[in-house]
């Protein structure tokens, strides 16, 4: 009987293979051999951490597309993009978003499938994140910038006058931005700049997505428990989910004691819980504003941290732009206390065309945000693509292709400014340009995020003149090349990590209110 059921196996197995690499839908699509067969190519990157990286890899070696999974494509051009993601697009979030649930009970926005209550869910959300709303964020935010600031004052010594020690910057944003987000979203600092210990549920959930990464491409690892044992991927979301029921709890609680005195909202959670108060309004029940808030806090964090890293790698390994954009951001203001919303910030054209360009260059989203086409198939590129194929296009790919971008590897933020790039030009790489997704599921909190990434750099270099501490491997090198080696010490768990640079700071001799 072993024998038969051998035999019978072996033979399905090898059944399936073969229909996989010849007769499927799919098979004129080049690819891995493994990733045409089975899914464990996708599970093996996503542990591995390296999946960003390998989809650039995939795509030099077989062009604008790319079969990676069984059932999986991935594009590499505008027109797929728009295809894909844009508001007529025949397509849905992909089956991948339902690990999400293994974080939240109650789906968030972010992992909501069905596109009639991801609409729902996000037009609520909206009213909390419109940009009318951004000034009633923009006083606690400023609070804790200047309090994050401070850290960097150097005290002289008679080896390093004026000069501070050194920080790993990418761990300082990461303190400060989930600080910032429980401020944004709960109305109060979590305290990590006085105690990093209270931040390390930011890198426990950013260990958990390396479990639902891959849960999200192969479900069974769930059904066999194999997560738990691999990396306790459970028993993390776990944490965080009662860590943020703690949290919503006494956000209730404050907010009903300080809207009844002063009928004033100061956080998202507060907003978008007096919109569930309202009789008869379309409001989150208590189990969604739950999930909504404590996702925005993990994702927020991860994703402006590190993009404000990336941004002051760049900026550090090209002189010449950090010269231009702090003669910028000191010449449109006199003092420190000016940097702020409004039209002079909005004036400083080059400190936009910084921040556009670190976002191109250095996506936090890795991998491929995959959406599952619908019936009655669609086409991409010219080719019909069935139903129930998953569809996607890694900004890590598009956004560094040679077909949008002049020397795509080069960290040239002129590329964005109308006043030294023709107008067609700009088009072309504004087309490709998607750090924040696009259409009706792109980054729903995408204007906060610039706004905190204005404020950050803008007051940072009004106040310091910064030092990069140049690691060994990187002496001598080329700009691109550090970040080339960079890249390959980020790990991809969904938003893509790195660590540094080291950076010491000295108070800028114009610096005034310091």
């Amino acid at each position: 009987m072993f024998l038969i059921a051998a035999i019978t196996a072996v033979s399905s197995l090898s059944l399936l293979i073969v229909y996989r690499l010849h007769f499927h839908p799919l098979a004129k699509y080049p690819g891995p051999l493994v990733g045409r067969i089975t899914d464990w190519y996708s599970v093996y990157h996503c542990f591995t951490g390296d999946r960003h990286l390998d989809f650039v890899h995939l795509h030099a070696k077989y062009g604008h597309v790319v079969r990676y999974g069984p059932n999986r494509l991935s594009f590499s051009t505008t027109e797929a993009l728009q295809a894909i993601y844009g508001s007529r697009a025949n397509t849905k979030k992909s089956f991948w978003y339902e690990a999400m649930l293994l974080f939240m009970k109650v789906p968030s926005t972010h992992a909501t499938i069905d596109k009639s209550q991801h609409s729902r869910k996000r037009r609520i959300l909206s009213r909390a994140l419109s940009d009318r709303m951004m000034p009633v964020y923009e006083s606690g935010f400023l609070q804790l910038l200047d309090e994050f600031l401070k850290r960097f004052e150097p005290s002289s010594t008679l080896n390093n006058p004026g000069l501070s020690p050194a920080f790993d910057i990418s761990r300082e944003f990461t303190l400060f931005n989930f600080d910032s987000m429980g401020q944004f979203c709960f109305g109060e600092s979590f305290g990590s700049l006085q105690n990093p210990k209270n931040a390390m549920i930011v890198e426990k959930t950013h260990e958990g997505f390396r479990g639902l990464n891959a849960i999200g491409y192969m479900p069974g690892l769930s059904w066999l428990q194999l997560d738990a044992l691999m990396y306790k991927t459970k028993r993390i979301l776990a944490e965080y989910e009662a860590y943020a029921a703690a949290l919503s709890r006494k956000c209730i609680q404050r907010s009903d004691q300080s809207t009844e005195k002063t009928g004033q909202s100061r956080c998202v959670f507060d907003i978008l819980y007096s919109i569930s108060n309202q009789p008869g309004a379309d409001g989150f029940s208590l189990p969604e504003l739950q999930s909504e808030s404590s996702l925005l806090v993990t994702t927020g964090t991860d994703t402006t941290a590190g993009a404000l890293s990336n941004l002051m790698f760049h900026l550090l390994n090209n002189p010449e732009t950090m010269t231009r954009l702090t003669e910028e951001i000191r010449s449109s203001f006199s003092d420190i206390s000016e940097i702020r919303m409004g039209a002079t910030l909005n004036s400083c054209e080059y400190l936009a065309a910084c921040i556009d360009e670190s976002l191109r260059l250095s996506p936090v989203i890795g991998g491929c945000l995959m959406r599952e086409i619908l019936s009655g198939g669609m086409k991409i590129d010219g080719d019909q693509i069935p139903q129930g194929i998953d569809v996607g296009v890694p900004h890590h790919v598009i956004m560094r292709s040679p077909d949008y971008y002049d020397s795509p590897w080069e960290y040239w933020p002129q590329r964005w400014m109308s006043s030294e790039t023709p107008e067609d030009r700009i088009q072309r790489a504004r087309a490709a340009f998607c750090p924040f997704g696009i259409g009706t599921t792109g980054c729903v909190g995408r204007k906060w995020a610039l706004i905190e990434m204005q404020l950050t750099i803008a007051r940072l270099l009004f106040r310091f003149d910064i030092n990069m501490i140049m690691p060994e491997t990187g002496k001598g090198l080329s700009a691109t090349e550090r970040l080339r080696i960079r890249e390959q010490k980020e790990l991809d768990w969904f938003v893509v990590s790195t660590t540094g640079p080291m950076l010491k700071f000295q108070l800028a001799k114009t610096s005034k209110g310091s």
